[in-house]
């Protein structure tokens, strides 16, 4: 094999390589959107679960409170601090980066 067929041969080479590395990096970048769509399916599933788990907790509180006017009172002021408690801890989610 002369010079000219080897430099032909490796030019090949290289072209083939030069191709799987656009493919690889084609199917990187896919995997990537997937992963940042997963991250803001588990991000919105979580917040989803603590707003229920706190539903949770004032339906479990509300049932077991046999409700005269001071207890009234007093479920209201709890469920109202579960309110601002949700209320704060949402803020702080959506002051987090997003991930890329």
């Amino acid at each position: 094999m002369n010079a000219k067929e080897k430099v032909s041969v490796i030019g090949l080479k290289v072209q083939k390589l030069l191709n799987q590395v656009k493919s690889l990096e084609a199917e990187l970048e896919n995997q990537r959107q997937i992963n940042k769509k997963q991250a803001e399916t588990l991000s919105d599933q979580t917040k989803r679960i603590e707003i229920l788990e706190d539903k949770n907790k004032i339906s479990k509180l509300a049932d077991g409170i046999q409700l005269g006017k001071q207890d009234i009172r007093e479920v209201k002021l709890a469920i109202n601090r579960y309110v601002r408690e949700i209320d704060e801890c949402l803020k702080l989610l959506n002051q987090l980066p997003n991930n890329n």
